[in-house]
């Protein structure tokens, strides 16, 4: 199961499109989403499971033990490996938007509040998006290894106002950096693509 603790004060238009692409990537039932405010279960329902307990919690309260988790960490000192995902019942990624540079904020809001013989893994030195991280993990599951992974560091976005850049790592997928779907109209325009709100939004 992928685990994504829910790291931000709110629930950002952008962060939306990064867990909604995190779920289609892995798929939905496959998804647990944890350390939820209640106001946006219904959301985040049409992605995966949502609990509002956090990761700490459940290893707390006995409901995820500490010998089945893997988290993603970039300050952790081991890379993550096929064998590690074939051990693990779960992997818990940071739901936290980047920062340039990194502020270590999956390290102070997960791995640290864990004993400390919980398993931390790296995905290399490069900042992933949340979405990004996910396809990492999907990748080497169903490869098996990383021989063929590609990734480019930063990237820019046309807008009407200039480019912004992104500068973080994205996988590049038949050659083309993988991005959330709408995150370029959003960053273009400052607001959901018409199918992605009515969608999120759909009783």
């Amino acid at each position: 199961m992928l685990v994504i603790e829910h790291c931000e004060p709110d629930l950002s238009p952008w962060l939306i499109l990064e867990y909604r692409h995190a779920s289609l990537i892995y798929g939905r039932d496959h998804v647990i989403f944890t350390n939820v405010p209640e106001r946006y279960h219904k959301l985040l329902a049409r992605y995966g499971k949502v609990r509002r307990e956090s990761v700490i919690a459940l290893v707390s309260n006995g409901e995820m033990k500490l010998e089945e988790i893997i988290v993603l960490d970039p300050r952790a000192e081991t890379p993550l490996t096929y064998q590690d995902l074939a051990t693990a019942k779960y992997v818990i990624v940071g739901g936290i938007l980047g920062d340039h540079p990194p502020r270590g904020r999956t390290h102070q809001y997960i791995t640290s509040r864990l004993p400390h013989s919980v398993k931390s893994r790296n995905i290399g030195n490069g900042q992933y998006s949340i979405d990004g991280a996910t396809y990492y993990i999907d990748y080497l599951w169903r490869n098996k290894d990383l021989a063929r992974f590609k990734y480019v560091d930063g990237i820019y976005i046309e807008t009407d106002q200039g480019y912004v850049y992104l500068p973080y790592r994205y996988p590049l997928v038949n050659s083309r950096p993988l991005i959330a779907n709408g995150l370029e109209y959003y960053l273009k325009y400052r607001k959901m693509r018409d199918d992605i709100w009515k969608e999120i939004t759909s009783r």
